[in-house]
């Protein structure tokens, strides 16, 4: 049972690690032989991959396999270590961690290079004779399965993070998490979630990366209050400890073993228009027509199922590849049609193919299907009557799946979505010899995978929407988080799952504007909550348009237009910005989207928000989440400016607010340098420039800015009398705004500057400049 806590199921026998009964040092590890309370032999191996980061590994009779899809090259090899022993028993040092292991009692402690504890045993052993949190262990079932446990204690003011997408609290203490995909169907307020990722990050310091696919169960601070545990249905036990110490250290050591993503392609990072489903080119045309008259910028319009000529015909979704050219005639001339105008084509898609179509009957011939362990082909939990699932474990069905792609990117599609892949159903069996047990969790992961791989191939560049995945996924983006309600608990569902995948490790995501369908007989969206979710939507790392129903601005009145249209080409003007977080996600592993958690981890106030985000380090979000404008607003330490009046505010601080329909509250961190391009209604419209530098600096600040095909860095410093700003990069055109300090007219420059113009905008000195090489000299007033 899922749900029967993990030490009081009355169908298990437990078991658990008294002593340590051997040790041998191997390369660069520690290899350990131990006892149990019901006398049974367990092997280890603890080995250190760096000075931050060790693998555990237990087992009773085979050894676990040391690789998988979730780890990328060299996330299994040793770093050396120092080996010696004292009266309590073995001490691991790898100069940054000190672990402790205890030879009579099983007892592992973590400690960092200052002697601080990070993790130990357990205090919650015991309530009422029944077992809170048992020491590391096994248990095995009625079948005579075995699942393996481990248990370490909290500290009382200890926040976790992390697991995957989630729709509640971003604060996983006090909550019992199932890892085991699943469509939610919309019934997003339940412990369900389509991207479990097992993997979270303790706010003293730590990650713990469970290498598993089968399902885990994870209890934190819950039943035992002062303990955290998990358990894994394998009969061995794999993870990494991850040493920080702070949150972005600890993302990007796990990023290390799992992998990075290649930044999308700026384009992708433009506006996208949606829905379930466009019917045929003439709507399609039409709505692309009327965006572009109404000045509303876009990039990508994506067609869901019905571009596929079987759905038509069949009540639930699959997949066989087939365009359907009576509704879509002229498929190439429909990809040159929207170039034409600015506009890339996306195309839907998902793992279960359907019966009795020549995809189908290929599949069958050559064997590419899962099969089940009952016999015959493996059906997946949802759309079963009418669907199997291609064997991504099979190399020759892998290619075959992606081979059903190349036309279509020869062609000129731009994008897939690869929705579904939660469904494999645990009686599966695949051709490397994994059950669906073991490889339900990780199947999106391998799904996703081959899209994106074949995407490279054909066309360079690669960008997915996929719901799906897991440990590793953050390598394919990106992700959206699912059907959610249009409800403002849908809304807020979609933030908070958002923020949780930023702590997770995925460095992308989206979510759908406007919420993907109404509990109200799938009725639009209320306008007003329309207009409040496209504001948060277009000030997320990817915007896009989706749900039952049009999603398109008319819909919801001449006001909604409005602010989309504004909307929309605010964003436009951050690509620099938003384009430049997904390059430093390439290099780190950091989102583009982040909790308050992630940059102000030491501030009282910061880790429990998760009703606003930072979009980078230097823009604060406040979605609006009610009919009224209502906004508690809570600012970080440091100065903010407020974007819409230039105010400036000193955080730490909460605000009450009433924002007008036509805004949501938005802040610009001080000591930052904000880079943002022209308006422009696609990309690839116009160059990015003049690219214009807003200065808001007290002290100095630095930039990475990508604009778009080549770096730049700007660099701003206030010394006693003037301001000193320094550009490095292309030869460029540039409109610098020194909003923080205020600089008098008198400029001086330096390098490659030329075409020097300078101008007084309220209260704002502006340097107009050309150059790649330069320095700006302005005396401050």
């Amino acid at each position: 049972d899922d749900w029967t806590p993990i030490f009081a199921d009355p169908k298990r026998q437990y078991d658990y690690v008294t002593s340590i009964a051997s040790h041998r040092q191997v390369e660069r590890g520690v290899r350990l032989e131990a006892r149990t309370e019901g006398g049974e032999t367990v092997q280890a191996e603890l080995a250190f991959v760096t000075p931050e980061v060790f693998r555990l590994r237990v087992w009773l009779n085979e050894e676990p396999p040391a690789d998988s899809p979730m780890l990328v090259e060299g996330a299994h090899r040793r770093y050396q270590t120092g080996l010696t022993e004292d009266e309590g028993g073995l001490v691991v040092d790898s100069g940054r961690l000190k672990l402790r292991l205890a030879r009579a009692l099983w007892a592992l402690t973590v400690e960092d290079a200052d002697g601080r504890v990070l993790i130990e045993p357990s205090a919650d052993r015991q309530l009422l004779r029944t077992p809170l949190a048992l020491p590391l262990g096994f248990s095995r079932d009625e079948q005579g399965r075995v699942a393996f446990h481990d248990s370490f204690s909290l500290t009382p003011e200890e926040r976790l993070y992390g697991l995957g997408e989630q729709f509640g609290p971003v604060d996983r203490r006090g909550q019992r998490i199932v890892s085991w995909s699943r469509d939610p169907t919309g019934g997003l307020m339940a412990p369900v979630c389509y991207l479990n990722i097992p993997f979270f990050v303790s706010s003293r310091g730590y990650g713990i990366f469970v290498h598993h696919s089968s399902k885990i169960v994870y209890e934190l601070g819950q039943p035992a209050l002062q303990s955290a545990a998990f358990r894994v249905e394998d009969p061995y036990l794999d993870y990494f400890f991850v040493y920080g110490p702070g949150p972005k250290e600890i993302i990007g050591r796990y990023t290390e073993l799992t992998g990075r993503p290649v930044a999308p392609p700026v384009w992708s990072f433009g506006a996208w228009f949606s829905r379930c489903m466009y019917r045929d080119r003439e709507q399609v045309e039409g709505i692309v027509e009327r965006l572009r008259q109404l000045g509303i910028a876009g990039d990508v319009i994506h067609l869901d199922p019905l571009w596929l000529k079987e759905r038509r015909s069949r009540e639930l979704d699959g997949c066989d590849f087939v365009w359907d050219e009576e509704a879509f005639p002229d498929p190439e001339g429909f990809v040159r049609w929207l170039a034409e105008r600015g506009f890339k084509l996306s195309l839907w898609e998902n793992p279960y193919v359907w019966l009795n179509t020549e995809m189908h009957r290929e599949g069958v011939e050559k064997g590419y299907f899962v099969r089940s362990r009952k016999g015959g082909l493996a059906r997946p939990l949802e759309n079963s009557d009418d669907t199997v699932l291609p064997d991504f474990t099979n190399p020759d069905a892998y290619r075959w799946w992606q081979d059903k792609h190349r036309s279509y990117l020869r062609m000129g599609v731009a994008a897939f979505k690869p929705d579904y892949g939660e469904a494999v159903p645990p009686d599966a069996l695949f051709a490397d010899g994994r059950t669906g047990e073991q490889v339900h969790n990780v199947y999106p992961l391998l799904y996703n995978r081959c899209v994106y791989e074949v995407m490279r191939e054909e066309r360079g560049e690669a960008m997915l929407f996929s719901r799906s995945g897991y440990a590793g996924s953050q390598r394919y983006p990106i992700n959206w988080t699912g059907d959610q309600p249009t409800t403002w608990g849908g809304m807020a569902a979609a933030l908070r799952s958002g923020l949780s995948l930023s702590l997770s490790g995925i460095s992308m995501w989206s979510h759908d504007i406007g919420g993907f369908w109404n509990p109200d007989n799938l009725e639009p969206p209320d306008p007003t909550l329309y207009v409040r979710w496209a504001q948060f939507g277009l000030l997320s790392c990817h915007a896009r348009f989706h749900g039952i129903r049009g999603r398109e601005p008319w819909y919801f009145g001449d006001e909604a237009v409005d602010v989309v249209r504004e909307f929309t080409r605010l964003r436009y003007r951050l690509l620099p910005y938003i384009y430049s977080l997904a390059r430093e996600a390439e290099a780190t592993g950091l989102p583009v989207v982040r909790p308050l958690a992630l940059e102000y981890p030491d501030d009282p106030v910061a880790p429990a928000v998760d009703y606003e985000f930072l979009l980078g380090p230097n823009l604060l979000v406040v979605p609006v989440m009610n009919d009224e404008g209502r906004c508690l607003v809570y600012l970080p330490p440091g100065a903010w400016y407020d974007w819409w009046s230039g105010e400036r505010l000193e955080g730490p601080r909460h605000l009450r607010l009433v924002a007008p329909l036509e805004r949501l509250p938005l802040y610009v961190r001080g000591e930052s340098l904000l880079v943002t391009a022209p308006e422009m209604d696609f990309v690839g419209q116009r160059e990015w420039r003049p690219l214009t530098v807003d200065v808001r600096v007290s002290d100095r600040a630095e930039a990475t800015v990508w604009s778009p095909d080549q770096p730049l860095t700007v660099e701003a410093e206030r010394l006693d009398v003037e301001m000193r700003l320094k550009v490095s990069g292309p030869p460029w055109d540039y409109l610098v705004r020194f909003v923080e300090p205020a600089v008098a007219p008198e400029v001086r420059t330096g390098g490659d500057a030329s075409g020097l113009a300078v101008r007084h905008e309220d209260g704002i000195t502006v340097v107009e400049v050309k150059g790649g090489e330069f320095e700006i000299r302005a005396k401050l007033r």
